[in-house]
């Protein structure tokens, strides 16, 4: 799966040559050229002299949901959050429906699809084919693995989902630091408890099961003295909120759930300008029906029975330049030109969950740096055990152990990888794709949430507390 950008950038002038035709990246480089958000940015508000410096970080983040635990280190070692969340109700009537297509449109198209019972096959072609058949290692795509009878005939009453997540801010050098002092912003507004970077996550417990999101700031917004964090972590901490306190039966689908944080965000007044990607996903534990709507880079791979059945795309209007959800000030010339996606524009697809199905949501500092065949390995590994073991062979406090290391070791990985300078990486094999001979990790903020689904009967013996 391509992953041919970066957000976070210094300036122009040091890092990339332009022709007319298309960009010329300089060989050595540690990024290539910035959004095109950011380009504009540097040439409106800052001197020469200011576009050498590098982009601030920010050092924003969400705080922990009422359901779930926080670990923050302020050290190197990855940090951790967990939710889970359970339920006893009835099973649902049909599990042959595994993957359906929803429409574009916002509203309307969100609410018929959670309520219309003819779902679409979907039918992969083109690049989006090319992508499943790339991220399925050694096994079926979703769209042929569905159930025999007998499968569906053994469907679970009901779900529980055990979600933790990890992260892990890049490190920002002496030079980034001393940018700091032109965000005053995120210094006296607070939105989390814990730095990620530019990344943003939340997980929750929801009336009907979980709902998790990231979101990944664009930093060039750094440069015009705007926390690109406070985009990022105000659309999540929007989007959990939403889906908290949502009781429609069935659950909205997660591109409503986008859709009204974005306009909460636009609305509410303490974002003044901005950008972020954006994925969520909406879990249902009584029909194991999953909703997803991914804007940009920041993507979601599906696990079953130890193969990845399915990874989302990637969207971008060209090399380097994400689709991205974007405030731009009223007041702001040229601000027309400026990329602004909107949450229609998401890809958006539903699944029907299974026992022992694991997802991985994360930001690109993850998927750039790791490959889907290292991604599947490393799961394999961490859950291999719990997942073949009987149910009653592990308590509820090991499982989620179990899906906690996992979170941690898969972001430990992304950042020993991206800090690797020989490595063939998934960003450096993307580059070298358009022009460049780069070579290593890219390092980046990296952020993961791992989500173990678990079947549950009525009849046996599952102890499972929320």
């Amino acid at each position: 799966m391509a992953r041919q950008y970066v957000q976070r950038l210094t300036t122009v002038s040091q890092l990339a040559q332009w022709s007319s035709a298309k960009p010329l990246l300089t060989p050595s480089l540690t990024y290539l050229r910035p959004t095109i958000n950011a380009q504009r940015l540097l040439t409106f508000n800052s001197h020469p002299h200011q576009q050498q410096q590098h982009q601030a970080q920010s050092t924003t983040a969400v705080p922990p949901s009422p359901q779930s635990t926080s670990f923050f280190d302020q050290g190197h070692a990855t940090t951790t959050s967990t939710t889970t969340t359970t339920t006893t109700a009835t099973p649902p009537g049909n599990f042959e429906r595994l993957f359906t297509v929803h429409s574009d449109a916002v509203g309307k198209a969100a609410a018929a699809a959670a309520a219309n019972t003819k779902h679409l096959k979907h039918q992969p072609t083109g690049a989006t084919a090319a992508a499943q058949a790339a991220s399925t290692t050694g096994g079926s795509t979703l769209d042929n693995a569905q159930p025999d009878d007998k499968d569906s005939g053994a469907a679970p009453d009901c779900f529980q989902f055990v979600a933790h997540a990890a992260w892990h801010p890049k490190n920002r050098n002496a030079r980034q630091r001393q940018t700091e002092d032109k965000i005053p912003y995120w210094k006296r507004s607070k939105v989390g408890k814990v730095d990620a970077g530019e990344d943003a996550f939340f997980h929750t417990n929801t009336p009907y099961g979980m709902a998790l999101g990231v979101a990944d700031g664009v930093g060039g917004w750094a440069d015009a003295g705007v926390d690109p964090a406070i985009f990022s972590w105000t659309l999540m901490n929007n989007a959990a909120g939403i889906a908290k306190k949502s009781e429609e039966l069935p659950p909205i689908h997660a591109l409503q759930i986008l859709d009204t944080a974005f306009h909460q965000l636009r609305r509410g007044g303490k974002v003044a300008a901005g950008s972020s990607t954006a994925c969520i996903l909406n879990l249902c534990k009584t029909t194991g029906e999953m909703t997803s709507v991914n804007l940009g880079d920041s993507a979601f791979v599906l696990i079953r029975d130890q193969k990845i059945v399915y990874e989302s795309p990637s969207q971008q209007h060209y090399f380097n330049c994400p689709y991205q959800l974007t405030v731009v000030p009223d007041t702001y010339p040229d601000r027309d030109s400026f990329v602004t996606d909107m949450p229609k524009d998401a890809d958006q697809k539903t699944f029907f969950l299974k026992d022992n199905d694991i997802i991985l949501l994360a930001t690109d500092g993850y998927f750039d740096n790791v490959y889907p065949q290292e991604t599947l390995a490393l799961i394999n590994n961490g859950m291999g055990n719990v997942l073949k073991a009987e149910r009653d062979d592990f308590s509820d406090e090991e499982v989620a152990d179990a899906v906690r290391t996992l979170a941690k070791t898969l972001t430990d990985a992304a950042r020993r990888f991206s800090l690797d300078p020989k490595r063939l990486s998934p960003w450096a094999r993307d580059a070298r794709a358009h022009g460049s001979n780069y070579r290593g990790g890219k390092i980046d903020d990296i952020t993961c949430v791992v989500t173990l689904v678990r079947g549950l009967k009525r009849s046996g013996n599952n102890n499972n507390n929320s």
